[in-house]
């Protein structure tokens, strides 16, 4: 029975996306037979199915979602589009940068266990062989394992966002004041791949105001998935 969905936002980051999942293919099958994993495929230049074309997912329970239009900075479409997709009742949101071994899938399944609502949980990161490495040590602002029963509650990653870059992660834990808690586990380790992060205008000023606007007057949009995008595997 499957207990936990990985899923992975991927936009033109091909090498990253095939190490990304080899590593699933290399946990212990008692770990990885408990996870689904869904790519959404954020409109990518090259496809994600033909990226892994060559490899052999057979032995992964892995759908792929391509959007078929490219909005700069989707990332709160693309998360949408993942948790209205899933078919447990828990998720990972994992960003392209992050990487979940073996031993942190373990305790994801462990901590998936809870008969708690109203939680999630978050992980430190680790930068492999750059101990000194700014955010080595420093716990990822949005990776976490959540149930989709309340991401939802939440309301979701908010779209209006999408266009300009920034202010996602912190638009969505403003919301989750008062609706869930979340547990930052710092000896549980995501590994972070500096290469992993997408080459982009990061002027976060626009969804700033936006943001600080919403936070007022709490005018946050429902609107959700508004884009085409198909089911590819």
């Amino acid at each position: 029975m499957k207990k936990i969905t990985v899923n992975l936002s991927f936009y033109n980051q091909n090498e990253i996306l095939i190490k990304q999942v080899n590593s699933w293919k290399y946990w212990e099958k008692e770990i990885r037979d408990q996870f689904s994993f869904c790519i959404v495929d954020d409109c990518s230049k090259t496809p994600a199915l033909k990226v892994l074309n060559e490899l052999d997912i057979s032995d992964l329970d892995l759908s792929i979602l391509r959007v078929k239009e490219d909005l700069y900075c989707n990332i709160a479409g693309v998360r949408n589009l993942s948790a209205q997709e899933c078919n447990t009742d828990w998720m990972v949101i994992l960003d392209m940068d992050t990487f979940i071994s073996e031993n942190l899938a373990r305790n994801m399944l462990r901590l998936s266990s809870t008969d708690r609502k109203g939680v999630c949980f978050k992980f430190n990161r680790t930068v492999p062989f750059d101990p000194q490495h700014e955010k080595n040590g420093q716990p990822h602002p949005a990776v976490c394992l959540i149930r989709v029963e309340d991401y939802w509650n939440i309301g979701g990653c908010e779209e209006d966002l999408v266009g300009h870059y920034g202010w996602t992660d912190p638009s969505f834990w403003y919301r989750s004041i008062g609706k869930i808690h979340a547990y930052t586990y710092m000896d549980l380790f995501l590994d972070y791949i500096p290469e992993g992060e997408a080459d982009i205008d990061r002027d976060n000023s626009h969804n700033k105001k936006l943001y600080e606007h919403k936070k007022v007057s709490g005018d946050w949009s429902t609107d959700f998935v508004r884009f085409e995008w198909e089911k590819q595997k």
